[in-house]
């Protein structure tokens, strides 16, 4: 499995993220979820783009926990919740903030 460098457009600033060639475009639907939704929320306010991040991965690690509990007998997995946030984690701190 080698590893594939794709480039997304979060906020007008281009990121690479290393990824398995065969998850480049779901890598890209994901940036594009995640530009859609930081636009959101800056738009409505004059949170400054750190700010509007954690507020936006909030809000997505909320509504992912909500649907996790429809869909499953109301336990979440904790070890696919560790993961998920390790991989959050992770992902913000390739991120570079301007303030």
């Amino acid at each position: 499995m080698t590893k594939n460098v794709t480039t997304v457009k979060i906020l007008d600033s281009n990121y690479k993220i290393a990824c398995r060639a065969e998850e480049a475009e779901a890598v890209e639907q994901a940036a594009l979820f995640l530009d859609e939704r930081l636009r959101e929320i800056k738009e409505g306010s004059d949170l400054d783009e750190k700010k509007t991040a954690i507020i936006t991965a909030l809000n997505i690690s909320n509504e992912y926990l909500k649907s996790l509990s429809n869909s499953q007998v109301n336990s979440v997995d904790s070890p696919s919740l560790d993961t998920l946030i390790k991989e959050v984690q992770s992902q913000l701190k390739s991120l570079s903030f301007s303030d």
